[in-house]
């Protein structure tokens, strides 16, 4: 068994990797954000879509959320179908409703001639102003109005609720206080010194 795992490890494989580019396949790829043609009901391609699709693509329009290309497939069945380099840019796409989270909905297939891909490489796709909750946002500061609310008040120990003072003083605050007994600094040697020193 051993002698049968090192012959294994001189072997050298190559991997090779076959894949697509967009150019291969009519100009799109899957996963690109579709872009409707602002003349595209007036193309052939659109003309002989069934009204029930016709529906659904303005249904997937007035969403205003991203459409996403889902699938190419070959307009006509390859002669070897396991082969990639038998694949042709005579395509059609598939499209579907981008929901958000990986949800899609609202499948169809269409030809590419009615739309372009969104150029939005390297940047995510943008998001649609149908996913983006309204709401009220102050981006300028405003002065806060005061509200009469037990939550803005306070008991300085007078057993009374007081207004609660939100901002700083702008002097200083002396406080009250009596001493219980006179400081011994008062009275020593060292302070007299001092004081006699100050005045020569």
């Amino acid at each position: 068994m051993l002698g049968i795992n090192n012959s294994m490890a001189k072997k050298y494989l190559t991997l090779v990797e076959a894949y697509l580019s967009r150019f291969q396949r009519g100009g799109f790829l899957v996963g690109d954000v579709f872009k409707f043609n602002d003349n595209f009901k007036t193309t052939d391609q659109y003309k002989k879509l069934g009204l029930n699709v016709k529906d659904m693509i303005d249904q997937m329009i007035e969403t205003g959320l991203n459409v996403r290309v889902v699938g190419i497939k070959d307009t006509t069945s390859p002669r070897y179908p396991g082969n990639p380099q038998t694949s042709s840019s005579d395509v059609e796409l598939s499209l579907a409703l981008d929901n958000g989270g990986g949800r899609y909905s609202h499948y169809i297939n269409i030809s590419p001639e009615m739309g372009q891909p969104l150029d939005i490489y390297p940047n995510l796709p943008p998001i649609p102003d149908a996913t983006v909750r309204k709401s009220k946002v102050n981006i300028k500061p405003e002065e806060l109005e005061r509200m009469d609310n037990i939550a803005n008040k306070t008991d300085r120990g007078t057993g009374a609720y007081m207004d609660t003072k939100i901002s700083l003083p702008a002097d200083n605050t002396t406080i009250p206080s009596v001493q219980a007994s006179p400081s011994p600094a008062v009275t020593s040697y060292t302070h007299e010194y001092l004081k006699d020193l100050a005045k020569a």
